[in-house]
């Protein structure tokens, strides 16, 4: 059973990012004279409130869910494309892992909804039937989700941050796995926004985000059920949970920019725990560009399972270097 007082204890437990230790953070590393790592400064040392930036225990957490609008109707089994990254993954022998091994980052991999579930690594944690198993329902014939179902995944991801921050958390890195992520977003940024995406390249889409636009200011949650997955849903949490304890969060593609967006509906503050990594593709800029987020590189990198966030890590602790000898 769902308990509504864990998530408004949370929302209501997000704080604006501290602009003044912020500031204090990029005049300790000012004198390098890399605005790129100013930049990186001011965004950690607002997100945990301190001028000495910390980065020792850092995550990526991957979200795997699988929508069904994007469903190809077959059963593909171990041949899914959501399983095959997840193997790469879990194998570590995929980008991510190099990266997060260079890096010195753990890498939690979670089934917050694939397809082929039977399929997917052992190593996967599995969220079981409580944010729901399996694909969503098409959101182009009626709601993904029941809005239940959306309230448990937001709280299995606030409960995955509360066991991240038991073992130490000082920055966040997500990604996700899914097909149909690319449709949610559309439709998701366009309740977001109240303006049908457009230019997309994707019929299916372009008609995702114009009937997203029909919904726009309804509450967070019908949203989410609406339109997402429980991968957003449990990102949308972990995001807010994060926040909530003052943890920077790097934002790698398009499926984590949904669940940004269904976060800041709940609390428009965790902008300002926020790091675009990079501008992404498909509709990741314009989601950017809603919550007032400047991509730390402007060009796509990786397909938003996490490669992309991760990659910024090593700047972040030329940042804490710095900041500790400023």
């Amino acid at each position: 059973m769902s308990d509504p007082r864990v998530l408004r204890h949370v929302v209501e437990a997000i704080t604006p990012a501290s602009a003044a230790h912020g500031d204090g953070a990029r005049r300790r590393v000012a004198g390098a004279n890399a605005p790129l790592l100013e930049r990186l400064a001011v965004a950690m040392g607002g997100a945990q409130h301190t001028a000495w930036p910390r980065a020792a225990h850092r995550t990526i957490v991957v979200c795997a869910g699988d929508h069904g609008v994007g469903d190809p109707g077959v059963a593909l089994g171990a041949a899914h494309p959501t399983v095959i990254a997840a193997h790469a993954i879990a194998d570590g022998v995929a980008a991510l892992a190099h990266v997060a091994r260079t890096s010195r980052a753990q890498i939690v991999l979670v089934d917050a909804g694939a397809l082929e579930t039977a399929a997917m690594p052992a190593s996967a944690v599995s969220l079981g039937r409580g944010p729901g198993r399996g694909a969503t329902a098409d959101l182009m014939t009626g709601p993904a989700m029941t809005v239940a179902d959306a309230a448990r995944a937001v709280e299995a991801g606030i409960a995955l941050a509360v066991s991240l921050a038991d073992d130490g958390l000082d920055v966040l890195a997500v990604g996700a796995l899914g097909v149909g992520a690319d449709v949610a977003s559309a439709a998701l940024l366009g309740a977001a926004s109240g303006v049908p995406p457009t230019g997309l390249a994707d019929p299916v889409a372009e008609a995702a985000g114009a009937k997203g636009a029909t919904r726009a200011g309804a509450p967070p949650l019908e949203l989410l059920a609406a339109f997402g997955g429980p991968e957003t849903g449990v990102l949308a949490g972990l995001l807010l949970a994060a926040a909530s304890i003052h943890v920077p969060i790097i934002l790698d593609g398009y499926a984590t920019g949904a669940g940004a967006l269904v976060a800041a509906a709940f609390a428009p503050h965790i902008a300002g725990y926020l790091i675009a990594a990079h501008a992404g593709a498909f509709t990741h800029a314009r989601i950017l560009s809603h919550l007032g987020l400047h991509p730390i590189f402007e060009v796509g990198l990786g397909h938003g399972e996490g490669t992309g966030a991760a990659m910024i890590l090593p700047l972040i602790d030329q940042v804490t270097a710095l900041a500790r000898r400023g």
